[in-house]
């Protein structure tokens, strides 16, 4: 594996990391000061360091929410790269919870930082976990002001 390879490898790595232990730092820290992010694609682009701040502020709204994100795949390729996994979402004190496949593509600028991220997943991709109610949420409000 190259130097660059590694390297975004690595970002890849440390974007897995700011979720599993909600470091909002450590998130923006892998991104581009310019950077956009569609997530879902389809929807409106985050855009710079403020955009993917307001996507972990939506997701994190819930002070009791956990998200635990189990990779399954990550493929580097030059300046772009592929992670595959689920995205685990759990809200303990009202049993909901929302098991999420997902394909983030990702491209690097020459400083090894994300670029463009671009999330793939739609609703036939959420399942239910065993034993807890289905946690819905308002992908809309993100948008929100």
């Amino acid at each position: 594996m190259t130097d660059q390879a590694e390297q975004h490898r690595q970002a890849i790595e440390k974007y897995v990391e700011a979720w599993t232990t909600g470091n909002k730092a450590l998130l923006l820290s892998v991104f581009a000061e310019d950077a956009e992010w569609s997530d879902p694609v389809g929807t409106p682009v985050f855009k710079g360091h403020a955009g993917v701040e307001k996507f972990w502020d939506f997701s994190h709204q819930d002070a009791g929410r956990q998200l635990t994100p189990k990779v399954e795949d990550i493929r580097v390729c030059g300046a772009e790269a592929i992670l595959r996994f689920t995205m685990q979402v759990r809200i303990p004190d009202k049993n909901q919870g929302l098991d999420l496949s997902i394909v983030d593509y990702f491209q690097f600028d020459e400083a090894g930082k994300i670029k463009v991220a671009k999330a793939f997943w739609g609703p036939a991709d959420v399942r239910q976990p065993p034993g807890m109610d289905l946690f819905a949420p308002n992908i809309d409000q993100a948008y929100d002001s």
